[in-house]
């Protein structure tokens, strides 16, 4: 839209995903605060993902579809490029934000210029498929992260702040270097403990749920899956190895009944069983 400066630079990272696109699409043009772009990236989908996006004619609406898959943290740094708001939150493919979301993160900056980054609660919803490819819900609950934060929790893994529930101003995190595109999962928790060094008093928590999170977890793939969590986990180990915040954490090297990958392999394991 001519002369239209977002606040906010909504980015969707998506893949293979029209089956459920357009619930997130549908949640941010919900929004009860209207100053906003919503950036769609295709990481190089197969299916009819860009004619589902075409359906909606929302101008506020901007879709970019890669040529080659690269993964969510390359894809949310290309969002990063194109946005144009103060603002930044991400909604993945599968979620889908409350109404009041944006209209709650502005209200949060507003009061304190200090802040980079705010996160929100979350109605965390957690499927795993068997062997027989039927599905069952084995948790349906709002997160806990208490009342208050504070950056040992974050650390010692105590607190994981998921994408779909966070905002952060733009510059600051371009500044960073955004997304660690070595990183293929707990990117966001990396991401995370990057601006904490840089911005220790920068952190705020909404203590109220502003979205539904869900998450599918194929067990006839689960040890794939597992491996490729430990081996992000021990990355992001030594990539940050040396911190004084992570003096007496108990996630790495990882053991079980700890906060460790292991730890909800063995809670999932148990659940599928």
């Amino acid at each position: 839209m001519k002369n239209f400066k977002p606040k906010f630079s909504v980015i969707t990272a998506t893949h293979d995903r029209a089956y459920i696109l357009w619930l997130a699409i549908q949640s941010v043009l919900a929004q009860t605060y209207p100053f906003f772009e919503l950036i769609i990236v295709d990481d190089a989908s197969k299916d009819a993902t860009e004619e589902l996006v075409k359906r909606f004619t929302d101008p506020r609406i901007r879709y970019y579809k890669l040529k080659k898959n690269v993964g969510p943290a390359a894809v949310r740094n290309y969002g990063l490029k194109k946005a144009q708001g103060e603002l930044v939150a991400y909604l993945d493919s599968d979620n889908a934000w409350y109404p009041e979301f944006l209209e709650l993160m502005n209200k949060a900056f507003a009061g304190d210029k200090a802040r980079v980054l705010v996160f929100c609660k979350k109605n965390y919803r957690l499927t795993l498929v068997d062997e027989n490819g039927e599905e069952k819900r084995v948790r349906d609950e709002y997160t806990n992260a208490d009342r208050y934060f504070d950056l040992k929790r974050l650390w010692h893994r105590r607190i994981m702040i998921d994408t779909s529930s966070m905002c952060h101003k733009r510059k600051e995190i371009m500044k960073l270097g955004g997304w660690d595109e070595n990183i293929k999962f707990w990117e966001d928790w990396e991401l995370t403990l990057r601006i904490s060094k840089k911005f220790p008093r920068g952190f705020l928590y909404l203590n109220r749920a502003l979205l539904d999170y869900e998450q599918k977890i194929d067990m006839r793939s689960a040890d794939k899956v597992f491996a490729m969590w430990e081996r992000e986990e021990k990355k992001i180990f030594y990539k940050h190895e040396g911190h004084p915040l992570l003096e007496g954490q108990t996630w790495f090297p990882p053991e079980k009944g700890n906060r460790s990958t292991l730890g909800v392999v063995d809670y999932l394991r148990r659940k599928h069983s």
